[in-house]
């Protein structure tokens, strides 16, 4: 099972951080991945100047804009979970 985390610390959630959440459980659900991606919110990640901080597994990724959350899904946890791997792949973002 592949964990996805979103931070909720002060500044990512300024930045929409729960909305950015709660588009991923929209498409997680759409996608019927629920059986293979948790999503979870953590508390500050260490990059609060960089925007929303998100994580697929260990992967950490960087200034995950809310406009581009559908993208980033289809882009970034789509692959991993079509190639039935318990590990995102490996493109950086």
């Amino acid at each position: 099972m592949l964990t996805v985390t979103v931070c909720v610390g002060s500044s990512c959630y300024m930045r929409g951080s729960d909305e950015l959440a709660g588009v991923f459980e929209a498409l997680i659900e759409k996608a019927s991945l629920s059986h293979r991606v948790q999503l979870v919110g953590s508390f500050c990640m260490g990059e609060c100047s960089t925007g929303i901080s998100v994580k697929l597994g260990d992967r950490p990724y960087r200034d995950v804009r809310l406009e581009d959350a559908e993208n980033f899904f289809y882009k970034e946890l789509i692959p991993w979970a079509s190639q039935g791997e318990m590990e995102p792949c490996s493109n950086s973002g």
